[in-house]
């Protein structure tokens, strides 16, 4: 670890030499396949170390590109090995469900801003169909004949990276929702394109849905996207206004604060890369714990999901660099400083929420990480985290537009 920050801080000043020399190092400690997690997170941050400072690979860098399919199947393995997906899916998809019974409604649009592959919508998908279904039977029971007996519809409009990804995603949610009575289901896709496509006016709502908006780890579809606006995104979704807004992100120790660190604008861009060099060896190290030694899925989650996501963030972190001061400093705010500027206020989490992350916490842990991973209630039960021993990993956090008028600052 202290060999890649030395030769980040060797980039940072321009020293490409010292940067190389400090790499060449790396790489003779560092390992992709064995070794302990150290060694294998060092192995991909020095891979996009070299890509960033455009030195020539050394031989045991990896070099190949991963194909969409290998993605897929790599995320495929990391959500059925570790609670890390599903505590973010599962704790958003139980909020969703209690906006939605708020609202009294038979309607849900559900727009979420990084659909993915779409693993988080068959369990709502399943939790409405099968409400519907019992309030049907007790309609028919009462022979009440009310409006129960309308089917639940839910529609879904997702952002994804191509319109490939998002047929197949269709497909796939399409197939499940299928066999689940009382459910009207429809999914509108739309591609991420360039920074003025216009794709956020797209999103039309139903003035008799509930509306909720998905943001499950928005600086990761930042970091993969360049042309994503936070601020353009912040601004429609508060037009749409929600019924809730549930944001689901990566604890970022980078973003300023504390004595040294500053905040990570186009001054220095240390703080941010420690950041994440500490939070994947927490995930790699987890990871390491929930398979064996010599799994095959490990490595192909480690090298097709997770050294993707890393090239990705230090990919951003250049465009940060080459941002000028305001631009940097606006990549740089908080999602609750963005959400607040925005005009949404955090809501309580409900104490059902709570208990279902622990108790999928508890289901799992049974066969992942020795029960290394923790969930915890912050900000006056406002906020809820998933943290791999003594570090917090992601934060959970519900919000919903304020009554009062939106704040001057910008999203």
């Amino acid at each position: 670890m202290r060999l890649l920050l030395s030769s980040a801080v060797a980039g940072e000043v321009g020293d490409t030499h010292a940067a190389a020399v400090a790499l060449q190092e790396v790489y003779r400690h560092a390992s992709f396949r064995g070794g302990d997690p150290a060694q294998r997170v060092a192995a991909y941050f020095a891979d996009a170390l070299a890509s960033r400072l455009l030195l020539p690979p050394p031989a045991k860098a990896k070099t190949t590109t991963t194909t969409r399919e290998e993605q897929f199947l790599a995320f495929t393995m990391f959500y059925q090995a570790s609670p890390f997906y599903q505590f973010a899916h599962f704790t958003a998809n139980q909020a969703i469900v209690e906006a939605f019974e708020a609202g009294g409604r038979r309607r849900l649009h559900v727009v979420d801003f990084d659909v993915s592959f779409g693993f988080q919508w068959p369990s709502l998908i399943q939790s409405l169909s099968d409400a519907a279904t019992t309030s049907s039977s007790q309609s028919s029971q009462d022979d009440s004949g009310d409006c129960c007996d309308e089917p639940v519809s839910l529609r879904i409009t997702g952002f994804g990276a191509s319109a490939d990804e998002l047929r197949d995603t269709e497909a796939r949610l399409a197939r499940f929702a299928d066999g689940c009575p009382n459910l009207r289901f429809e999914f509108e896709g739309v591609v991420n394109n360039g920074p003025e496509d216009g794709r956020h006016e797209r999103i039309k709502t139903d003035p008799a849905a509930t509306v909720v908006v998905n943001l499950v780890f928005p600086a990761a579809q930042n970091a993969r996207a360049s042309s994503w606006d936070p601020r353009s995104a912040l601004a429609h979704i508060r037009s749409l206004n929600p019924s809730l807004v549930f944001l689901i992100d990566k604890v970022d120790e980078g973003s300023g604060g504390g004595k040294g660190a500053g905040r990570c604008g186009s001054a220095s861009l240390l703080p941010r890369f420690a950041a994440n060099l500490r939070y994947y060896a927490a995930v790699f190290e987890s990871l390491h714990e929930c398979l064996p030694a010599d799994s095959a899925e490990r490595i192909a989650i480690e090298r097709d999901h997770l050294g993707v996501e890393i090239s990705d963030a230090m990919a951003s972190l250049d465009r940060r660099r080459h941002a000028g001061d305001r631009a940097a400093d606006q990549m740089s705010r908080g999602w609750k400083e963005r959400l607040e500027s925005a005009g949404f206020e955090d809501a309580r989490l409900s104490s059902r929420t709570v208990s279902q992350a622990k108790l999928l916490l508890k289901m799992k842990s049974g066969g992942c990480g020795g029960g290394g991973f923790r969930v915890t209630e912050a900000g006056d039960g406002k906020a809820m985290a998933l943290g791999w021993r003594d570090r917090a990993l992601i934060t959970a956090t519900a919000w919903r537009p304020c009554r009062r008028s939106v704040g001057k600052n910008e999203p």
